[in-house]
Order: structure tokens, then C-alpha cells, then sequence
């Protein structure tokens, strides 16, 4: 596995300077925050900001701009499934990931190495509908699948990548799924909040062109997300392997943690420069943590660090290498002739 990595790396890693970093940092923190702003924040033009942006897209670094949504706030329940595959032809292997991307409910598919060959997200209308989704995938294609842990989400927490820029701090506002929502979004707010799922950079005058509203309207209706907090905040996708900070989407199972020491453990999270999200779960396992990290001797350095400092608490970690993301989003594609 090591050499494989190694010869991947190799291939893909793309270098990013320290102007690049500031400005995925910033983006990172709000992708739709302006290049203007981002430029006075930086000391630089709007103009050198868009045309490292471009530059990013273009070297396939963003992948895309997305919101983080309080699924739970527009009637959907979620499903986490880390599955171990077997028997998987290259014909196989097609007709798998093809059927997961076409897949309307499916708004997270990660391909691994490790723990798990494959980590999905299930977003069901219900329980029952999630548990129909997922009867179904192991019907389609029992022969590949060895085995498989579901865990339920209860609330996922997201820190600033700040090994982006070299600084340990905490995130000032934490992003955060996992509270109760009113449900009261209409159809148009669901259109408005598919555009910005889509790309959370979308200008308000395309939304008011293909929504049908006025530009009022709109930003009313996004404040309205915001303020209720269906949008949490908006970041981005970035294509960890070419950036240089491949993900390990890690799960840990704990034995006798006190509610002390969960805080404790939740700080730790927030002040590491490497841990960008912050998942707790029910199920087989109690947690799970994204950690961005150089390579696999830090990762090792970072495991065995969160091993010495809560012996007393953690019974088990297992790390699994993503070394590519299909999709990230929270919610599904409600409205697929608004994508792009």
C-alpha cells in the first residue's frame, strides 16, 4: 500500500504556493466570500485572486464550492456506510461507481484503501427510505460486497484547514450539523439552496434568472437559510491527493468516555491544524474524524498522539485512505437542471 501511495503522490501532487494556500484558506473559511475581500485580506488585487482560482479549477485542485446544510432541516435522515468490497472486475468496479453517481440519494461517495474500499452517504426521506437505499445496493451487487458497518450521524462539526497556512487556533465560529431545525423551506428556498449546492459561488442574478424571483427575494430567501440554519457556512472541495494533504477519514471507537473527556478530545480536534471535521455517530463506532496530513508517517505521528493523550478513553482507531472523492455535499441534487 505504501508504494502504491508513493507512485500515486508521484503522479498527482501538483505544488501550491503560499499565495495559493492563503487563498483556499480564505475560501475554505467562505466560499462565497468575495475576491475582492479576499484580496484586501491578502494584500493583493481581485484580478491575481480570480486568476489563481481559475488556476486551482484548472489544475484540478477545487474541485467545487459547496454549503454545509442541516440536511435534518429540509426532511432528509442520513446514513454513513463503510464498506469492504471483494471479487471487483474492472467492468464491475464501472457499473458500481456508475450506479453510485447517478444516484440522486448518494451525495457522498469517497473511494479508500485501509478500513474501508468505499465510504457512501445516504441521504433517506425517512429511515425506512434510507434502509430501502441500502437493501437495494447490497441486492444489485451482493457479489462484490464483503462486508459493511452503517453508522447514523448526529452531529458533524467542521474546523477551518488551517495546516493550509501553518497556524494552530481554533475555529472561530464552528460549523455544525446536527441541532433541530424548523422545517420551513418552500419550494423556492429548495431551489435557491440546490443552486448553491451545486456551487456555492452561484451569483445571485443567475439564481433570479433560473429560480424566477426577484433579486430581493433571493437574498432574503438565502438569509432566511442562514439565519435558520439550514446553511451552516459554505466551503470547498479540494482534491486532497493533488493538493498534497491526502484525507484518512479515521474512526474511533471509545470505551467509558466521560463527558469531560469528550470535551476535551473535541478541542484537541479544533486546535489541530490537521483534523477538519469532527463527526459523532451512533452505532458500531462513536466517532469519526477527517484528518489532512502530508503523509503517512504524520498521520502515524498524529494517531499515536491522540492514542497517548486519551489512553484512558480510546479502545480502537482505524484510518482509511480516500485517494479520490466523487462527491461531498450533505443534501442530494433536488433539482438536476440547475447543475451545471
Amino acid at each position: 500500500m505504501a508504494i502504491f501511495l508513493k507512485i500515486y503522490w508521484q503522479q498527482c501532487y501538483v505544488t501550491l504556493d503560499l499565495l495559493d494556500k492563503k487563498i483556499l484558506h480564505q475560501l475554505d473559511r467562505n466560499s462565497r466570500v468575495s475576491y475582492s475581500k479576499i484580496a484586501k485580506k491578502l494584500k493583493t488585487s481581485p484580478q491575481v485572486v480570480k486568476y489563481r482560482v481559475e488556476q486551482l479549477y484548472k489544475n484540478g485542485i477545487l474541485l467545487y464550492c459547496w454549503p454545509m446544510v442541516e440536511y435534518r432541516g429540509i426532511g432528509y435522515f442520513f446514513g454513513l456506510h463503510f464498506i469492504k468490497l471483494k471479487n471487483l472486475t474492472p467492468e464491475k468496479e464501472k457499473e458500481f461507481y456508475g450506479y453510485l453517481n447517478s444516484h440522486k440519494f448518494i451525495p457522498i461517495i469517497m473511494r479508500g484503501q485501509g478500513y474501508a474500499d468505499i465510504i457512501i452517504g445516504i441521504d433517506g426521506q425517512g429511515i425506512h427510505h434510507l434502509n430501502e437505499i441500502m437493501q437495494d445496493l447490497n441486492t444489485r451487487f451482493s457479489d462484490i460486497f464483503l462486508d459493511w458497518d452503517t453508522v447514523i450521524p448526529i452531529g458533524f462539526s467542521r474546523f477551518n484547514r488551517n495546516y493550509l497556512v501553518g497556524t494552530s487556533e481554533s475555529t472561530e465560529k464552528v460549523a455544525f450539523t446536527g441541532a433541530s431545525v424548523k422545517k420551513e423551506s418552500d419550494e423556492k428556498d429548495r431551489m435557491v439552496l440546490s443552486m448553491l449546492n451545486n456551487n456555492a459561488r452561484t451569483p445571485i442574478l443567475e439564481i433570479v434568472k433560473k429560480v424566477g424571483i426577484s433579486y430581493e427575494n433571493v437574498v432574503k430567501r438565502i438569509k432566511k437559510l442562514e439565519n435558520s440554519g439550514v446553511i451552516q457556512c459554505y466551503t470547498v472541495l479540494l482534491d486532497h491527493v493533488k493538493a498534497g494533504y491526502p484525507r484518512y477519514r479515521t474512526l474511533i471507537k471509545f470505551a467509558g468516555l466521560t463527558k469531560q473527556e469528550e470535551k476535551r478530545f473535541f478541542t484537541y480536534c479544533d486546535f489541530h491544524p490537521n483534523i477538519v471535521h469532527h463527526l459523532k455517530v451512533l452505532g458500531n463506532w462513536d466517532l469519526v474524524v477527517d484528518i489532512e496530513v502530508e503523509n503517512m508517517e504524520k498521520l502515524r505521528q498524529i494517531i499515536e498522539e491522540i492514542k497517548f493523550k486519551f489512553s484512558k478513553s480510546i479502545r480502537r482507531i482505524e484510518p482509511t485512505y480516500i485517494y479520490k472523492i466523487d462527491r461531498f455535499r450533505d443534501i442530494p441534487v433536488e433539482y438536476p437542471e440547475f447543475n451545471d
